[in-house]
């Protein structure tokens, strides 16, 4: 008897890890379509704003350097192509947020941007996510385009 339960134990946990790889294999889909595979010797960030009621008017800015890297309003998502290595990004507004990556070739990584309480209006806020994280609002979000595409 003790074996037959320890069988099922062991059986019950790998058809868990089965169903979490495959979970992780499956295409990210959002309402502008699949995400798309990480372009060969590079490394890809996926920027998103979950849909809230907090901050809903407010936008979130997102720049590397001098550049900006994405606009991004309630419910939607920028896919960046990065060269691998240190990268910095930052929102500004009535605080300075920076979050530091060092991104490896291949690897797909995920930034989510919240709106917090500020004291004259909201604070974008940039903090690490993962890929579960995101797919369980990527039906829900559409991707920002930026102005002139």
């Amino acid at each position: 008897m003790k074996f037959r339960v320890a069988s099922f134990i062991i059986a019950g946990k790998l058809s868990l890890a089965a169903t979490s790889l495959a979970a992780q294999d499956a295409p990210l889909v959002t309402k502008a379509g699949p995400i798309p595979a990480v372009e060969a010797g590079k490394g890809q960030i996926i920027f998103y704003r979950p849909g809230s009621m907090m901050g809903m008017a407010l936008g979130c800015t997102v720049h590397e350097g001098d550049a900006e890297v994405a606009r991004l309003g309630s419910g939607k998502y920028w896919v960046q192509s990065v060269a691998p290595g240190k990268h910095a990004y930052f929102t500004e507004g009535e605080a300075k947020d920076t979050l530091n990556l060092e991104i490896e070739p291949d690897e797909t990584y995920f930034v989510k941007c919240k709106i917090g309480m500020g004291v004259m209006s909201g604070r974008a806020n940039l903090s690490p996510s993962d890929r579960a994280e995101f797919a369980k609002k990527a039906k829900g979000m559409n991707l920002w385009k930026p102005k002139g595409d």
